[in-house]
């Protein structure tokens, strides 16, 4: 199993659980001469305090995807304060939009209601540090919040009157800000990048985590030791998003920023286009990747430029792997230079895998596919890999921890895998760009807040030019620098 219990380590997450709650993670309790002891083998923090703040943000364009249509989002901000075995105090943040469509689709709970449990699960996780004041190296601490977070989904249920169970991937996204927090904050406690510190002289090895398959290997192996200089960014083309300047309309927004893909192009010179598909009407979906075929050629060879790469993403519309595999025959025969430049697919079919168990080795020899919605834990990766996926789609909203692990675990399994995002802005998106520049996912980053609500992200635009302010289709990383998280 992914989460193959080593019984070197236990979790206590308060005096109540005294007599140590198995679940494959060093100790971590609010005793501090324990947990400075603990610090002499590798490197260890505790946490002092944390707070979460919440802020509604107004897309520019609305953004459709399989799952419905966001114009408004709230973000929430998280603040976490360490104390290191010395005494030394540092802060860190973490940031997530809370994207309930995505993360909690739902035709029966209502949107406000799910947002407002996504909320509840924040604060719950603000109330459960700053009560437990939970100890140890950042990974250790985050594999902890993990599991919390089943327990806080499933607890939101009943005092919300929701008429159906909160899933983990929602409560996940509401947990993921404190976990780049603490991070963040570890990282500048020892005057580090956050990715430098998890190597053999502060963390502890994977098999803690991952099994005994990984012992004496390390989370810093997965890494690149440096970010490397530039990333390219993935555009998103929404279902509703104009793809040429005649399409443009009296009600499309005149802020001086780009409607139509053509301009982005024009501006940007972004090379990567993730198309967002109906899932169900292979018809319209062909004629769409067509169209983005075109466009993306002409606005490219204005520019003298003729490589590019387009995905697709039909966020589990599409019905199974036999109408994946139609979809993608009929794609190559209808347009052929559309399908060459097709990378790879993301989450065509339903997220639930231990259901519907479908082999997707016939759509994976045809194109790389990607689970992302399916994969929450560990266990659902190892299950993909069983079925045919190619790799992963990983996202920090799904925690920073779990995203490092998961980079092990793909890579260890000989897959692939991408970095998306949630709309993410601001230090969302620092940390985003910064997880895929210490990485090697397939072909950069997606990052599409600049499209959507680059109003979010304005103030650090100024403090950072060169990282939000696309090249040739590509931002460079010389502004993400230690310590931390970057930023």
């Amino acid at each position: 199993m992914a989460e193959t219990i080593n019984r070197r380590f236990f979790l206590t997450v308060g005096a109540g659980l005294a007599t140590g709650l198995q679940t494959g993670c060093a100790v971590i309790e609010k005793r501090p001469t324990t947990w400075r002891r603990r610090a002499l083998s590798w490197g260890a923090c505790r946490v002092v305090r944390a707070s979460v703040s919440f802020e509604n943000i107004r897309y520019r364009v609305p953004l459709r995807f399989g799952t419905g249509v966001i114009e408004n989002i709230a973000l929430a901000t998280a603040r976490v304060s360490l104390e290191s075995p010395a005494g030394r105090r540092s802060g860190g943040l973490g940031q997530i939009l809370l994207g309930e469509l995505w993360s909690f689709p739902s035709k029966t709970v209502e949107r406000s209601l799910r947002e407002k449990a996504m909320r509840h699960v924040a604060e719950q996780t603000v109330a459960w540090l700053n009560a437990e004041k939970p100890s140890g190296h950042p990974l250790e601490i985050g594999w902890a919040l993990k599991s919390k977070a089943k327990d806080w989904c499933r607890e939101a249920t009943a005092p919300l009157a929701l008429a159906e169970p909160m899933p983990l991937l929602s409560s996940l996204v509401s947990v993921s800000p404190f976990d780049a927090a603490i991070h963040d904050a570890f990282g500048k406690s020892v005057g580090r990048s956050s990715y430098d510190c998890y190597g053999s002289d502060l963390a502890p090895d994977l098999s803690a985590f991952l099994g005994p398959g990984f012992r004496g290997r390390y989370v810093s192996h997965y890494l690149r030791r440096g970010c490397v200089a530039r990333v390219p960014i993935w555009h998103l083309v929404g279902g509703l998003d104009k793809l040429r300047e005649s399409e443009i309309g009296p009600d499309d927004p005149k802020d001086g920023l780009p409607v139509s893909l053509e301009k982005w192009i024009e501006r940007d010179g972004v090379y990567c286009i993730k198309v967002k598909l109906s899932g169900h009407d292979v018809d319209a979906d062909i004629a769409r990747m067509r169209d983005v075929y075109d466009v993306v050629a002409r606005s490219l060879e204005r520019k003298g430029r003729r490589r590019f790469f387009l995905s697709a993403d039909s966020n589990e519309q599409t019905e199974n792997v036999a109408a994946c595999v139609g979809f993608l025959e009929k794609l190559r025969r209808d347009c052929p230079l559309a399908f060459e430049k097709l990378l790879y697919l993301e989450q065509p079919t339903s997220r639930d895998l231990r259901a519907r168990r479908e082999d997707m080795r016939p759509v994976a020899r045809l194109k790389p596919v990607l689970a992302d919605e399916a994969v929450a834990e560990l266990e659902d990766l190892d299950l993909a890999y069983e079925l045919g996926w190619s790799g992963a789609a990983l996202k920090t909203c799904k925690g920073h921890t779990a995203a490092l692990f998961m980079i092990a675990k793909t890579v260890a399994a000989g897959k692939v895998y991408s970095v998306q995002d949630l709309t993410n802005p601001a230090y969302a998106y620092i940390h985003s760009v910064g997880l895929a520049a210490r990485s090697s996912p397939l072909m950069g980053v997606e990052a599409n807040a600049r499209q959507f609500i680059p109003a979010a992200s304005r103030e650090l635009a100024e403090r950072f030019p060169r990282l939000f302010t696309l090249r040739g289709g590509e931002v460079a990383t010389g502004e993400i620098q230690p310590p931390g998280l970057g930023y």
